[in-house]
């Protein structure tokens, strides 16, 4: 009895064949195309177009973006992707005067920074050139006069750096319109108390008082001087309680 020839599923079955060799095509064709993606990421990442290619800060107004950016360690040219941006907030608020920092990161090449500045409340003389105090307290580097803000007073006298921050943080808590009105503070210590100050005003009154309460009392000084005659000038203590003193009749 002869044997029956041998018949492959392919040849008894035509369509089998057809579906594994489309199969085929497909997970060649899926092979390519993952690898065409990755050679066009690795081009992306090595061109221009990966790198940041603008870098902006807004808020400024005593720093300069050059600082900035320097304080940041940032660059153009470096890595859009790989530049975090909690390491460069990090670093940028180790600057003495940024007190608080913001970054947004424009696809696909832009950075922009927006930097909050500890303000300039006062300044201490210092040989020609005249030493920033920071509303923390700190003190920052010396400018010449010419860079002066007209809207923060002179310290003068101040020897003992806790007196110097004690009195910053004061100034720091005073309306805007109070703190823009002192021209000069004179550090005037007295046996009973060494926190007495005197202060001069761009209207030209003159305030005695004690630190621990300067802010507290000097908030109320625009409506102390609206009860005053503007053409007798004099001091107003506010030590203790608050009363006027002309210069002309020191009487109360």
């Amino acid at each position: 009895m002869g044997q029956k020839p041998v018949v492959s599923l392919e040849d008894r079955v035509p369509q089998l064949k057809q579906r594994r060799k489309k199969r085929a095509n497909r997970r060649l064709l899926v092979v390519v195309l993952l690898f065409v993606l990755f050679i066009l990421i690795i081009l992306f990442f090595q061109s221009p177009y990966s790198k940041i290619q603008s870098i902006s800060v807004n808020g400024l107004n005593g720093l300069t973006e050059e600082e900035i950016i320097e304080a940041g360690g940032v660059a153009i040219g470096d890595s859009f992707w790989s530049t975090g941006t909690d390491k460069v907030i990090e670093d940028i608020k180790d600057h003495l005067e940024v007190k608080n920092v913001f970054i947004d990161k424009k696809f696909p090449t832009s950075l922009i920074i927006k930097v909050e500045e500890y303000q300039h409340i006062a300044y201490v003389s210092q040989d020609q050139l005249f030493m920033p105090i920071l509303e923390n307290g700190a003190s920052s580097t010396p400018v010449a006069v010419n860079e002066l803000s007209s809207h923060a007073p002179i310290l003068i006298g101040f020897s003992s750096q806790e007196i110097l921050e004690k009195m910053a943080t004061e100034l720091a808590k005073l309306p805007v319109e109070v703190q823009q009105s002192i021209s000069e503070v004179y550090s005037t210590p007295t046996d009973t108390d060494q926190n007495h100050i005197n202060v001069y005003m761009n209207d030209g009154f003159e305030v005695s008082a004690v630190i621990d309460t300067f802010a507290e009392k000097m908030a109320y000084y625009p409506s102390i001087v609206s009860e005053l005659n503007p053409d007798e000038k004099g001091i107003i203590d506010l030590e203790v309680g608050s009363y006027f003193k002309a210069y002309e009749t020191n009487t109360e």
